[in-house]
């Protein structure tokens, strides 16, 4: 996300080569005809500068005498940039300005003595102006360009200009644009100091910007831009503080119809999805929602700030949907970034990380709706976010290769596909590799490590049981979780390390029969189950998961003790209703069938109560048929077994109504006894509209309801 504050202009900077030869008969005959009018309007012939013809000669001479490398004789640039001086000073208009300043700058850059003072001073400028100017187009070109070579030439232009020492507002622009040039130059290649040196940049730019400038708003979020891409990289709230600040006051600088005032909006939403990932503020997400949203609407197609604020508003659609279970909010934040990825040219920057938006947001709505579609798109999305980056781009390529990871290993362990799995294994390790101890976000990466090891360990095991390799693998797991968990202050998703480390150590007593392993399997699920907060979407997992530990205690030891720790461990994942509802079914059914294998039948009967109660949920008609059928296949025994722990209690009347409502799910997805909504949506569309209105109120209502439901 960038705020330009540069000037624009119709040419490119040219590469020059300063060896004064034009080539060939055909570049000489050309450049002695521009020369012509050039000489013709300096005495007076306007027309011989102003005829269309002269900018015909001037792009045909471009053409012919540019090498194979796209550089081109400076004395051909010389000579154009006379003639659009002339051109300029004969009455073209200001568009002429900006191209003649750029182009005279280049040959002044190549041979100071082509170009005196007085031919800048007759376009009203000097020749730090035209570095300003020129190193603003660079930078333009470097945003929408693969090419490291621009941003470099960008960031020496714009050190020139300022070394100039402007005064005021003008010194200002010069130091954010320089700014903003460091922080790209350090994401996209993790450079040196970049970043410390946009940071000194963009705090300089803010405190030489006098108050209410044009400028200011670009200075102060460009300053915040640099400010949050640090807390990307490191992990420390203090500068997500500070970029929450900049952006404020820049939201203010950019008020009554400002250029930026849109942008700037939308990157303050952007800050406050941050701190709401770090914090859980509900607030916070439902702000920088607000915000994005907004800024989104203030936008058209075509608006050079367009694909931004969608991929903006998709993001933080799809944290706000996966935290609180919204369906209406995941549906629009698919849109949204599908909506930014239309917008963007290809080889621009930017597409590799909207890819990776658009990746991210149906991983989310798989993990809510479980559709399949989603899953196999989402894989394609990463895929092509990894293809679009730059092999010199070691920090994006890193945080690539894990989302890759993780979408590779749902896929393969939804398939039990081994090629999936291990391209999940082989990703994981290489964002690892690619972020070396100290990193911010190696734990993160080693976390997705020891996942991806155990899922390819369960496959072997499945396919191979009894393998020595199958346990090299669960070791490899439990070192990457052990030092994930032990870097804690930069560990993003402490519980999901905690819980993924226990069930590691689980799989491996379960292998190997250690008892230490079971010991610390339960101590890190236990740790992980401690340190979630109580709404957050992974407590139902990590749950089932603490669950599944003690119930391998208890049939080792046979203790009440540990039988009911299993239970509660179940039961509190059976109502964190935030969480998919998958999981929360897996709960409610291990609950119950632990209960009832103790002939605990009232226990159990209330487990599989719950179970048959989420039923419709996880088969709901959103759904693909076929991801429908899937679903209610994998519970196919959960209304009769709960017939049968009701009756052990002599409820048969009860007994009776799980039946029938089981029985209701099995045969309304059977005979499809009700339409679908694309059918509604077809044959009468406002009732469609209608009725998506009133299911994203009801999932507003359930987000609101949720908190208290759990306390019951």
């Amino acid at each position: 996300m960038v705020c330009e504050m540069a000037m624009s202009g119709e040419s490119e900077p040219e590469r020059l080569v300063t060896a004064p030869d034009a080539g060939s008969d055909e570049a000489g005959e050309l450049l002695g005809e521009l020369w012509h009018r050039i000489e013709a309007g300096s005495g007076g012939d306007a027309g011989a500068v102003l005829d269309e013809t002269a900018l015909r000669i001037a792009d045909r001479l471009l053409r012919v005498t540019a090498t194979s490398s796209g550089e081109t004789p400076v004395e051909v640039v010389h000579a154009i940039a006379i003639m659009r001086v002339i051109r300029f000073l004969s009455g073209a208009g200001d568009d002429e300005r900006s191209p003649a300043l750029s182009l005279l700058t280049e040959v002044w850059r190549a041979v100071p003595e082509l170009v005196s003072d007085d031919v800048f001073a007759a376009l009203g400028a000097r020749a730090d102006d035209g570095l300003a100017l020129l190193g603003s187009e660079l930078l333009q070109r470097a945003q929408l360009s693969a090419d490291r070579s621009l941003l470099d030439q960008a960031v020496d232009v714009l050190e020139e200009a300022v070394r100039a020492e402007p005064a005021g507002d003008e010194l200002a622009g010069r130091l954010s644009n320089l700014g903003l040039a460091y922080r790209l130059r350090a994401e996209r290649y993790g450079v040196g100091d970049d970043l410390r040196s946009a940071l000194a940049a963009g705090e300089r730019s803010v405190s030489v910007c006098p108050e209410g400038a044009f400028e200011q708003a670009g200075c102060l979020a460009n300053l915040a831009d640099s400010f949050l891409a640090r807390f990307e990289r490191d992990s420390d709230p203090r500068d997500l503080r500070q970029a929450l600040a900049a952006y404020r006051a820049a939201v203010v600088a950019a008020r009554d119809g400002h250029p930026l005032e849109v942008v700037v909006a939308g990157k303050l939403g952007i800050a406050l999805k941050e701190r709401f990932v770090m914090s859980g503020h509900q607030e916070d997400i439902d702000s920088a929602v607000d915000l994005c949203a907004r800024a989104a609407a203030s936008v058209a197609p075509g608006d050079v700030f367009y694909a931004q604020c969608q991929t903006n508003l998709g993001s933080a659609l799809a944290v706000r949907a996966t935290w609180n279970n919204l369906r209406g909010d995941i549906e629009a934040a698919v849109t949204a970034c599908r909506n930014a990825l239309d917008a963007t040219a290809p080889g621009e920057p930017a597409a590799s990380v909207r890819w990776s938006n658009l990746s991210a947001a149906l991983h989310d709505r798989y993990e809510l709706l479980r559709a399949r579609d989603d899953l196999d798109d989402a894989v394609a999305a990463a895929q092509s976010a990894l293809a679009g980056a730059g092999p010199h781009t070691p920090e994006h390529r890193a945080l690539l290769f894990a989302n890759v990871s993780n979408i590779l290993r749902i896929r393969g362990d939804l398939d039990d596909d081994r090629a999936d799995l291990e391209g999940a294994v082989d990703s994981a390790r290489s964002a690892v590799k690619l972020s070396p101890t100290g990193h911010a976000e190696r734990a993160n990466r080693l976390n997705n490590l020891g996942t991806a090891l155990l899922s390819r360990f369960e496959a072997e095991q499945r396919q191979n049981p009894g393998t020595g390799a199958a346990v090299d693998l669960l070791t490899e797991g439990i070192a990457a979780l052990t030092e994930a968990t032990r870097d804690d202050a930069r560990n993003s998703n402490l519980v999901g390390s905690l819980s993924t480390l226990g069930l590691l150590l689980l799989k491996r007593f379960q292998h190997a029969g250690a008892a230490d392993d079971l010991t610390a399997a339960i101590e890190a699920s236990s740790a992980a189950v401690a340190a979630c907060p109580a709404e957050h979407p992974l407590l139902a997992g990590i749950a089932l998961n603490l669950g599944s530990a003690w119930r391998e205690a208890f049939e080792h030891r046979g203790t009440d003790a540990e039988r009911a720790a299993a239970i509660r461990s179940w039961q509190s994942g059976t109502v964190a209703a935030t969480s998919p509802s998958v999981f929360r079914l897996a709960c409610a059914r291990q609950w119950a069938e632990l209960a009832a294998e103790q002939r605990l039948w009232h226990l159990a009967a209330e487990g599989y109560g719950h179970a048959v109660a989420l039923l419709p949920v996880v088969s709901w008609r959103g759904l693909r048929r076929l991801d429908q059928e899937n679903e209610l296949m994998r519970q196919a025994t959960v209304s009769r077994d709960a017939a049968a722990a009701l009756l052990a209690t002599a409820d048969p009347a009860t007994a009776l109504a799980h039946l029938e409502q089981g029985r209701a799910v099995l045969w309304t997805q059977r005979l499809d006894l009700r339409s679908g909504p694309a059918a509604l949506h077809h044959t009468a569309p406002e009732l469609a509209e209608g009725l998506d209105r009133v299911r994203a109120a009801l999932d507003g209502v359930n987000a609101v309801v949720t908190p208290s439901l759990r306390q019951h």
